[in-house]
């Protein structure tokens, strides 16, 4: 019999206090045993994040917990003073976050932060912190430890940030690990390595995990149990299998619902279009190069070049949607600037509607790229947040003299949110006022203000809760169709690229890898690196692959 190391009963924190009080954790309870890992699955808003700084007391100030308790090895944490709450974060609880670049101090070396913990929780000697610091980064696998125990968190990649996470937490031994989102913000290779990483510690320490996700898939691969919330609340617990093959709450089946995947795609619409009408090419990229120069000396010699873009051709044909994946790093948004010409291109031709973009002048390329708009992939930082949504979508109309008057550009304003699915009125709001969903509704307006022919599409859902990424595709399917937009969509997330493109490339290291057919390249890959990407996602279709079984 595994030996419980939490108890969570019956917890319930809130905002605020009297009338103003806003319950956001409601009644949860669960417990996790020694070795198992056990998952909150939920959106934005769910109440996860708050449920794990319940437990760990450390709540901002406008939130108190209001009922419950939280036993970790027999010991309830709500009775105890604050000085045994501070031995017992990073030595009975370690938690990692989900941004390691903001959760580490950029002016400490990888070995003076695992040695913080070690000092703090351990009271090892200065030369046995540097040992065991040594030992832990090895444990998660930075190469080179001895060299590396002395480098800052800038000269590290993101997947080896959250590695030096992992060893500082470890350097506590706890015997809970809390990880809240620990691989949102990785790449799909990172995040199989991650999940790896945190599966093996746990067989060797028996610590037990309890894992905050959004991500389906993420749960499938790593989960033992698993709780769904809702607003505050539980509403389905069960272990992962009899999740899986048994959904009962509505919530549940509605995250099942809104995962992109090839199932979903040929159930909505049956198998892809392409190749049986006369296709009109629209944009033909041709060994496009996008170099930095590498200067060095005291006279700043260019001593190399960094490839960012090396060599990439790609078409893109009208009411098509061609897909370009990649990890960080690959190219992949350097090349859409590039074709956007928003950034200087070192070689290539880029003929849109047979136009050579690289060679217009500025005059030209403004009034050309009215044909080509661009959505981002965070919709707050991309929108003036002193502007109102009316100001924003007409920015552009004013660019391109757009609109015969004011109330001819008003009466488009108000047709271009009710296009994305707003309200007229929304438009004498401002960015802050919305939702991220809704924001992203906004910009997608935006670009279709100046009725392109081409949208770029820079991880436009990567931000975004699964629910919320549906309503996006569904909508940016429904444009598509409507208008015969093609969209050049740049992602890292395979089963959007499953759902919604007609053709993908896959980029690495600047280069373009493999390109074909959608359902060719995933299903039937060539290059070893396209092979290496899809065996690194965990696979939400396998997930939906339980419920219809």
């Amino acid at each position: 019999m595994s030996k419980t190391i939490l108890e969570v009963k019956h917890l319930s924190t809130q905002f605020g206090h009297g009338d103003h009080a806003n319950k956001v954790v409601n009644d949860v309870s669960f417990s996790i045993n020694e070795g198992e890992t056990f998952v909150l699955l939920g959106e934005s808003g769910s109440g996860k994040s708050i449920t794990a700084t319940s437990i760990m007391r450390l709540l901002p100030p406008a939130a108190s917990v209001t009922s419950g308790e939280v036993i970790l090895n027999g010991q309830d944490l709500f009775k105890l003073p604050e000085k045994q709450m501070r031995d017992i974060r990073g030595g009975g609880i370690g938690m990692i976050f989900q941004e390691p670049q903001s959760s580490l101090n950029p002016v400490l070396t990888a070995g003076q932060q695992i040695q913080e913990t070690l000092y703090r929780h351990k009271k090892l000697s200065k030369k046995d912190r540097i040992a065991r610091s040594i030992e832990l980064l090895d444990a998660v696998g930075i190469p080179e430890p001895e060299r590396r125990v002395n480098e800052y968190p800038h000269q590290f990649s993101g997947g080896m940030k959250q590695r030096i996470m992992i060893a500082i937490v470890l350097a506590g031994e706890p015997k809970l690990l809390i990880a809240d989102e620990p691989t949102t913000a990785l790449d799909v290779t990172i995040q199989a390595q991650v999940l790896e990483l945190l599966k093996e510690l746990q067989q060797k320490t028996g610590m037990a995990i309890l894992f905050i996700t959004h991500d389906l898939g993420v749960a499938a691969q790593i989960a033992d149990h698993i709780a769904v919330m809702k607003q505050g609340i539980i509403v389905e617990a069960k272990t992962k299998s009899k999740l899986f093959s048994n959904p009962e709450h509505p919530y549940t089946h509605q995250l099942f619902d809104t995962i992109p995947s090839w199932e979903k795609r040929v159930a909505e619409q049956g198998d892809i279009e392409t190749d049986k009408t006369v296709r009109e090419k629209l944009l033909n990229v041709s060994d496009l190069k996008v170099y930095y120069p590498i200067r060095k000396g005291v006279f700043k010699r260019i001593v190399d070049y960094v490839r960012a873009v090396d060599g990439v051709s790609i078409d893109v044909h009208q009411g098509e949607t061609v897909a370009v994946v990649g990890e960080s790093g690959s190219g992949k948004t350097t090349m859409g600037k590039g074709i956007l010409q928003l950034l200087q291109t070192t070689d290539g031709q880029i003929l849109f509607d047979d136009e050579d973009l690289s060679q217009l002048e500025d005059e030209a390329l403004r009034k050309r790229r009215s044909d080509i708009q661009i959505i981002f992939q965070d919709p707050y930082s991309s929108m003036n947040p002193r502007m109102m949504i009316r100001d924003i979508l007409q920015e552009g109309m004013l660019a391109q003299d757009i609109g015969e008057n004011n109330q001819a550009r008003d009466k488009m304003t108000a047709e271009l949110l009710k296009q994305v699915g707003l309200l007229p009125e929304h438009q004498y709001r401002y960015p802050h006022e919305f939702s991220g969903g809704q924001r992203q509704r906004i910009c997608i307006a935006r670009a279709l203000a100046l009725k392109p022919k081409l949208i770029i599409c820079d991880e436009p859902t990567s931000a975004l809760d699964v629910s919320v990424q549906a309503q996006i595709l569904a909508l940016l399917k429904e444009l598509q169709q409507q208008y015969k937009i093609s969209y050049l969509f740049i992602t890292h997330n395979i089963s959007v690229v499953e759902y919604i493109a007609h053709y993908v490339a896959v980029m690495y290291k600047g280069k373009v890898v493999e390109q074909g057919r959608v359902d060719h390249v995933l299903q039937n890959p060539q290059n070893d690196y396209t092979k290496k990407l899809l065996s690194a996602v965990p696979r939400a279709n396998i997930v939906k692959q339980y419920v219809l079984d």
